[in-house]
C-alpha cells in the first residue's frame, strides 16, 4: 500500500503533482475501461461490429480493468487524505467497486470467447458496473469541490474524459479491423469518432470551469492554470489542440474508407490523449490541494 500517511499537506505543487500521479494513473485506466465498455455498448446497439472484434475488446478491456485494479489496491485512493479532500468512505468503497467492475469485465470476457459474442446480459451487468465505478470516483473526489454546482461538474469532467479515452481506444482498435476486413461498413468507425469529437469540444469547456472551482479558485478561470503553467500547457495541448486536429482528420479519411490513414490518425490521437489526460488528473489535483 502506498504511505502517504507521513507526508504533510504542502503547498509544492510539484511535489503534489508527483505524489498523486498513482492515483491520476488508475484513473486514467479506469476511465478508458469504463468509456470504452460505454462506447462498446454505443456502437453494438447501433449495429455493424463483428463477433470477432467484440471478443477481442472484451479481452483488451479487461486486462485494463485488471491493471486499474492492481493499482488501486496498491494506493487506494483514502490515503491520500492527507493531500487532498477525499471523501474517505466513497474513496474506501471505490476499490471495491474497482473489484466488482472486473470481475464483469472477466466474466464478459470469457462469456464472449465461449460463444460467439457477448450476451446482452453480461453486457448490461458490465456497464452497470462501469457506471458505479465513475460515480464512486465522483463522490470520493465531492469534497474537492466548492460548490454543488462545481462537485456536479467534477462528475461531468470525469464523464467527458472517460469517453474521450474510451472512444479514441475503441476507434483505434476498431480502425485495425477494418484492415483485415475492409469490406465491413465503416458507420461504427465514424460513430466513435464523433463521441471522441463531441467529449474533446465539452472537455475543453468543462475542464477550466471547474477547475476554477476547486481548492481557493473562488470562480477564477485562470487561477488553476496559474498554478502549473506547464502543466496547463501541456494539458490544452494534449486533452484539446492536437487530439482535436488528428480526430477531425480521421473523420475525413474515415467518410472516404481509407482506413490505413484513419486509423494512423487515431493512434496519433491518442498519442497525444493519454498524457493529456493524465496531465488533466494531475493538474485538477494541484488546484484541488492549493
Amino acid at each position: 500500500m502506498l504511505l502517504l500517511d507521513a507526508v504533510p499537506i504542502t503547498n509544492c505543487h510539484e511535489c503534489v503533482a508527483t505524489l498523486t500521479l498513482p492515483l491520476a494513473l488508475f484513473l486514467i485506466l479506469a476511465e478508458t475501461t469504463v468509456g470504452g465498455i460505454a462506447t462498446v455498448a454505443y456502437l453494438q446497439l447501433a449495429g455493424g461490429l463483428t463477433p470477432g472484434f467484440l471478443k477481442f475488446i472484451a479481452v483488451t478491456y479487461a486486462i485494463l480493468g485488471v491493471l486499474a485494479f492492481l493499482i488501486v489496491l496498491a494506493a487506494p485512493p483514502g490515503s491520500y487524505r492527507h493531500l487532498l479532500a477525499i471523501n474517505q468512505p466513497a474513496a474506501n468503497v471505490l476499490v471495491f467497486l474497482q473489484a466488482v467492475f472486473v470481475l464483469a469485465l472477466l466474466a464478459n470476457a470469457a462469456i464472449s470467447w465461449r460463444g460467439s459474442g457477448p450476451y446482452s446480459a453480461t453486457s448490461a451487468v458490465t456497464l452497470l458496473a462501469a457506471v458505479l465505478v465513475l460515480v464512486g470516483t465522483a463522490a470520493a473526489f465531492w469534497p474537492m469541490a466548492g460548490s454543488p454546482l462545481n462537485g456536479a461538474g467534477i462528475g461531468l469532467m470525469l464523464t467527458l474524459s472517460a469517453a474521450a479515452l474510451g472512444s479514441a481506444t475503441t476507434g483505434m482498435l476498431l480502425g485495425h479491423w477494418y484492415l483485415v476486413t475492409p469490406a465491413l461498413t465503416n458507420r461504427p468507425l465514424l460513430r466513435a469518432i464523433g463521441v471522441l469529437l463531441i467529449s474533446l469540444v465539452l472537455q475543453a469547456v468543462v475542464v477550466p470551469l471547474t477547475l476554477s472551482g476547486v481548492g481557493r479558485g473562488s470562480g477564477s478561470l485562470t487561477h488553476a492554470f496559474g498554478l502549473s503553467p506547464v502543466l496547463s500547457v501541456l494539458w490544452a495541448l494534449g486533452s484539446v489542440v492536437l487530439p482535436l486536429l488528428a480526430a477531425g482528420l480521421a473523420l475525413a479519411t474515415g467518410r472516404l474508407r481509407s482506413f490505413m490513414s484513419t486509423t494512423g490518425l487515431l493512434y496519433l490521437a491518442m498519442i497525444a490523449i493519454l498524457p493529456g489526460q493524465l496531465l488533466g488528473q494531475l493538474l485538477f489535483f494541484v488546484a484541488a490541494s492549493a
